[in-house]
């Protein structure tokens, strides 16, 4: 077999999650029993006892996980160029780096490369942060995140608007409590910034602890801020239902009436 053949068979392996070949289902049941491994992994070493008692246990887990994640990238990086988009050996490859999957799978490694090879074991939990974002390696398997992106993808121009339009409104309603509220609690109120941190409380309708308006003014105000929440977050919902009912339609149009596939 030449290196052209090794790499297209290596490809089909790790980029093939469907199949139901014998060396597709073990490399992809060992990639997402790692995944879920890690993830407990990191939920158990926040138990003092468990690790106090078994750290040796749960670094080597960690080791192999690392290892076999690690594996997986370069293979990746290695048969992107079998993708007509990255086909170019060092362009395309650059370019499959810094899609938001592999930066995703090289954000997870690099900080635990520098845990092992440092004495500076004080930032362990630092490292959990990073940890977690292993949870999204399981995207490739879920055909749900691939609609999502898809949707956000459609309505991008909309959502940006829309987006728009919350942050100069959230920026406004900051302004108004912060000119109603300054004088009357200023501790409270020192600066807009006090009042944003209110004003997002109130938009989200979660309250703001003990910090109330005093002013009717300030009152007034909050009240519009409520009830605009709900009227703020109501457009960018609509327009992501719309979204996903055009990729829905789009689907189904794509779909075959008899073996039920989807065909591009």
């Amino acid at each position: 077999m030449n290196t052209n053949s090794l790499r297209k068979a290596i490809f089909h392996i790790i980029d093939d999650h469907k199949s139901k070949r014998p060396l597709n289902r073990l490399f992809h049941f060992i990639l997402f029993s790692l995944i879920v491994l890690s993830s407990f992994n990191l939920l158990l070493e926040t138990f003092d006892i468990i690790q106090k008692d078994y750290t040796h246990v749960l670094l080597f887990l960690e080791l192999v996980t690392i290892i076999f994640f690690t594996l997986e990238y370069v293979l990746r990086l290695y048969t992107c160029i079998e993708i007509t988009t990255y086909s170019h050996p060092l362009k395309g490859r650059l370019k499959y780096a810094i899609t938001p999957l592999m930066l995703i799978d090289i954000l997870a490694l690099l900080p635990m490369y520098y845990f092992f090879l440092s004495s500076y074991n004080s930032y362990f939990y630092v490292f959990g942060i990073f940890r977690v974002l292993r949870l999204f390696k399981a995207i490739r398997y879920l055909d749900a995140f691939k609609v999502i992106g898809q949707v956000f993808y459609l309505k991008r121009e909309q959502l940006l608007i829309s987006f728009t339009m919350i942050f100069f409104m959230f920026i406004f309603y900051s302004c108004l409590i912060f000119i109603a509220e300054n004088k009357a609690q200023p501790e409270v109120f020192k600066n807009i910034t006090s009042a944003m941190w209110f004003t997002i409380s109130s938009i989200t309708t979660v309250g703001y602890g003990d910090v109330i308006p005093l002013t009717p003014l300030g009152k007034i105000i909050s009240g519009i801020i409520g009830i605009s929440g709900w009227l703020l977050f109501a457009i960018p919902t609509s327009i992501l239902t719309s979204g996903f009912l055009k990729v829905t339609i789009q689907k189904d149009k794509l779909k075959c009436p008899n073996c039920g596939h989807i065909h591009d």
